[in-house]
């Protein structure tokens, strides 16, 4: 009856120490797989992201033209009288990436706050199916960036427009 007995209890410990094995290396994976990249990303020490992941305010020093992104690969696809963004000095819609991207220019950065924010606030607040009065599709813009002079609607998510901003000088 002992052998009976023992047989199990060994096979048990193995079991055991087969499930610590495994706990172990999950803990390991787990910590491996939440460590942060300590790179200069966009949102992190140059910028500011909000909680929701929705709008990012970044490079409040720089000044960019449609030129500037050209250069790094947006492909304008249609320039918008500047009436139709009150307080806007040029306005163009295009793709970076195989996104789109809405980009209005500003004066400046403090401009781009005061007048771009509001609008693009109403513009990411609309559900899927509004439209938007510029782009005769369905709305695709729940995010936005305010990088320097420019306000910058993105297409599904905040992180099409940072592929762009990381492309900028």
């Amino acid at each position: 009856m002992r052998f009976i007995d023992q047989k199990p209890l060994a096979v048990s410990s193995k079991r055991m120490l087969l499930v610590v094995g495994l706990l172990l290396l999950l803990l390991a994976v787990s910590a491996a797989c939440g460590t942060t990249d300590t790179t200069n990303k966009v949102g992190e020490s140059d910028g500011a992201v909000d909680e929701e992941g929705l709008r990012l305010t970044t490079r409040p020093e720089a000044n960019y033209s449609i030129d500037d992104l050209t250069a790094v690969g947006y492909k304008k696809n249609k320039q918008f009288p500047a009436e139709t963004v009150p307080g806007s000095m040029d306005v163009w819609y295009g793709f970076f990436s195989q996104r789109d991207i809405e980009v209005r220019f500003y004066e400046s950065h403090a401009a781009a706050l005061e007048l771009g924010v509001e609008p693009a606030e109403v513009i990411i607040a609309r559900t899927a199916g509004q439209r938007d009065y510029l782009i005769p599709v369905v709305n695709l813009y729940p995010a936005y960036a305010v990088v320097g002079n420019t306000v910058m609607l993105c297409e599904r998510q905040l992180s099409t427009c940072e592929a762009l901003i990381d492309a900028l000088p």
